[in-house]
């Protein structure tokens, strides 16, 4: 029993489920209305509903983790198919539910979101860029979600962007890595279109980020300590990432926790400029 349950958390992620759910706080916060009650039930909508897609991801994945990462729950057993299908579910339905009687806007968004999950994992994934785009949309919306519950959505735009290319450029550096066991169960951009045309893809979409990123302290919407955080946190990071990943002297792994970073400092920038 202890052994499943360890597999059942580890299948639903819930540090992922936890940085969604500070994402729909920090969309919140940008929009100055206050978290509200609503708000908070907003971000435990997020965590679950994202609890689940990851359960789903997994089980779709079981047979591309046999190659790429057979020591997850379900290819090594510690979890079973229809185990991880009872997790999500139990995820999915009370994820949406608990919003039902606050906010009929939030539903809106809660049921399709919960819909491109179940896409993305069993059949987007497997089709390249699309799928990565998917990742990068699902990505940025829990900011959305918390402007939504704060009745105030515009704010979240700058915060969806933000997501919206990071994830992006993070989910080509993971298909980079994963390229091996991909190969024959996925059409993903490195397997068509080949590494270096990636990495040209992944450079655009960072320096488009980093290029952004001044944007709302230069209009005037966010404040010095955005700018110096965004700057130090977020921008350093991810020129160090260009510079070491095109002169081949990190590894993809190492490369994707170094966005991972740059991603948290960016979360720093945003509650920063939220106060």
């Amino acid at each position: 029993m202890r052994q499943k349950i360890t597999a059942g958390i580890e299948v639903v992620r819930p540090l992922n489920g936890a940085i969604a759910a500070l994402s729909v706080l920090i969309g919140a916060m940008l929009t100055k209305q206050g978290i509200t009650h609503t708000v908070w039930l907003a971000a435990l909508s997020c965590f679950l509903i994202t609890g689940g897609g990851n359960a789903i991801n997994d089980i779709a994945d079981t047979d591309i983790d046999m190659v790429n990462k057979p020591k997850r729950p379900i290819p090594s057993g510690r979890l079973s198919r229809k185990g991880a299908w009872i997790l999500s579910s139990s995820l999915f339905i009370p994820g949406i539910a608990i919003v039902a009687p606050v906010s009929f806007e939030l539903i809106k968004m809660a049921i399709p979101v919960t819909c491109l999950l179940f896409l993305y994992s069993f059949s987007l994934k497997r089709k390249g860029l699309r799928g990565n785009t998917a990742v990068a949309f699902l990505g940025g919306l829990p900011f959305v979600y918390g402007g939504i519950a704060a009745k105030y959505a515009t704010p979240t735009i700058i915060p969806f962007v933000f997501a919206f290319l990071f994830h992006l450029s993070r989910e080509l550096v993971k298909d980079i890595e994963d390229m091996e066991g991909d190969r024959g169960y996925a059409q993903t951009f490195p397997l068509v279109h080949g590494v270096k045309r990636t990495i040209k893809l992944v450079n655009t979409l960072l320096i488009l980020l980093i290029a952004f990123t001044f944007f709302p302290y230069m209009a005037g919407i966010y404040r010095l300590p955005y700018f110096l955080s965004v700057l130090f946190l977020v921008n350093i990071p991810l020129v160090l990432f260009l510079f070491l990943m095109n002169g081949e002297r990190i590894s993809f792994s190492r490369a994707d926790r170094l966005l991972k970073l740059g991603m948290l400092g960016g979360m720093v920038a945003l509650i920063l400029a939220g106060f």
